[in-house]
C-alpha cells in the first residue's frame, strides 16, 4: 500500500464529508458547491492512481448493487468497474428481466403481472448491499419520476440514481470534470453551450437539466440554446438558479444557435422531446438546422455529448470524429467520478 496516495485519498474523502454527508445522490444538487468540489478533487485522485487505488482496494468487503430498468452501456460498465477497482462488489440486477416484474404503485391490488412491490425490494436489497444505484426511465411523460423516488422512499442503504427522467446525476459530475479539463482546472466564468439538436424520439430532460446544473455549479457563463416548444422544465431550472448566487454562474435563453456556439468553451449537444410531446417528430423535423456541423462549431473549442450518440441527425460525422470532439474522454470521466461517490460514501 502507498501511505501518501493513501493519507491523499483519505484526506479528499474527509473534506467531500465536510461538506456533504448525505445519503442520496438523486439529481447532483445535494453535495453543493464546495461538496461538488471536494468530490471532483477524489476524482481527480483516483483517475491518475486507478491501478494503483485497484492494488490497495480500500472497498474490500463491501457490495453495490445497481438494478438497471432500462439499456445502459457507459453506465453499467463505468460503475461496475469502479466498484471493483476500488476492491468492491458489484451486483448487476435487470429490472423486469432478471429479476422479478416490479410494482410502484401505493395500494395496488398485484392480481397482474407484477409479483415483487419496491416496499420489499428495496430494504431487501439495502440489507445485502452498502449502496443501491438505479436507473429507471420516465414511464409516461416528461417528469415521471416514480421508480426512482420509490426507492429513495424505502432503501435503507445510500442510493446513487444512475439516471432518471429529470436527472443523471453520475453524467453531470463526469461533464463537470471535462469542463474543468478543458478550462485547464475550472470554467469559472467561461461560455458553455448546451444546445437542442434534432432526434426522432421525445427523449428525456435528465442529461440537458444536469448539463444545466454542473454548469451553474461550476460558475459557466451558460448560453440554452432551442427552438421555440423545446424549453427546459422551468420549475427544475427555478429551483437551480439559486445556485448561481453561489458560483457567478449566468444564464442565457435564446433562439439563437449561432450566437449560442460562437466562442464556447464547450458546445454540448443533446435532443430533448417537445414540450409539446404529442406533436415531438413534426416539431423536430421542422428544425432539422439544429443538427451540429462545422458551421456551428466554427469559433469553439470543443464538442461534448453524453452519448449514445445518432449520427448525422444530433452532429454530422465531421465535428464527432474531428479533433474539437472530446466524446471519448468525457465519457471516460464516469469512471473516476462514481468511484469519488463511492468512495466518499464507504471509505
Amino acid at each position: 500500500m502507498n501511505p501518501t496516495l493513501d493519507t491523499r485519498l483519505h484526506d479528499a474523502v474527509s473534506r467531500v464529508r465536510q461538506h456533504w454527508r448525505g445519503t442520496r445522490l438523486m439529481d447532483g444538487l445535494e453535495p453543493g458547491v464546495e461538496g461538488t468540489r471536494a468530490l471532483l478533487d477524489v476524482a481527480r485522485i483516483y483517475r491518475a492512481n486507478r491501478l494503483e487505488i485497484g492494488r490497495m482496494r480500500p472497498l474490500l468487503g463491501r457490495a453495490v448493487a445497481g438494478l438497471f430498468f432500462d439499456p445502459s452501456l457507459r453506465t453499467h460498465t463505468s460503475m461496475e468497474v469502479a466498484t471493483g477497482r476500488c476492491g468492491a462488489h458489484f451486483v448487476y440486477l435487470q429490472g423486469g428481466e432478471g429479476t422479478w416484474k416490479m410494482e410502484f404503485d401505493e395500494g395496488v391490488v398485484m392480481n397482474g403481472q407484477t409479483a415483487e412491490h419496491v416496499k420489499e425490494a428495496a430494504p431487501v436489497l439495502s440489507s445485502y448491499a452498502d449502496v443501491l444505484a438505479v436507473r429507471a426511465f420516465p414511464r409516461s411523460g416528461n417528469r415521471d419520476e416514480t421508480v426512482i423516488r420509490a426507492f429513495a422512499r424505502y432503501a435503507g442503504a445510500p442510493l446513487i440514481n444512475l439516471e432518471s427522467a429529470l436527472a443523471h446525476p453520475c453524467q453531470g459530475l463526469a461533464d463537470m470534470l471535462t469542463l474543468d479539463d478543458l478550462g485547464g482546472g475550472g470554467f469559472k466564468g467561461r461560455k458553455v453551450c448546451l444546445t437542442w439538436a434534432p432526434h426522432p424520439k421525445p427523449l428525456p430532460q435528465a442529461v440537458p437539466l444536469s448539463v444545466v446544473r454542473a454548469a451553474i455549479l461550476g460558475g459557466a457563463d451558460l448560453h440554452v440554446a432551442c427552438p421555440e416548444g423545446f424549453d427546459l422544465d422551468a420549475e427544475e431550472m427555478e429551483r437551480v438558479a439559486g445556485f448561481a448566487a453561489d458560483t457567478g454562474a449566468r444564464v442565457t435563453h435564446t433562439r439563437d444557435q449561432a450566437a449560442a456556439t460562437d466562442g464556447a468553451l464547450a458546445v454540448y449537444a443533446k435532443g430533448w422531446a417537445a414540450n409539446d410531446r404529442d406533436h415531438h417528430s413534426e416539431l423536430a423535423a421542422q428544425n432539422q438546422d439544429w443538427t451540429v456541423g462545422e458551421r456551428q462549431m466554427a469559433n469553439a473549442t470543443a464538442f461534448l455529448h453524453c452519448l449514445p450518440v445518432r449520427r448525422n441527425v444530433i452532429v454530422t460525422d465531421s465535428v464527432l470524429d474531428g479533433p474539437k470532439s472530446r466524446v471519448i474522454p468525457q465519457a471516460a470521466n464516469r469512471e473516476p467520478v462514481q468511484a469519488a461517490v463511492l468512495l466518499s460514501w464507504m471509505l
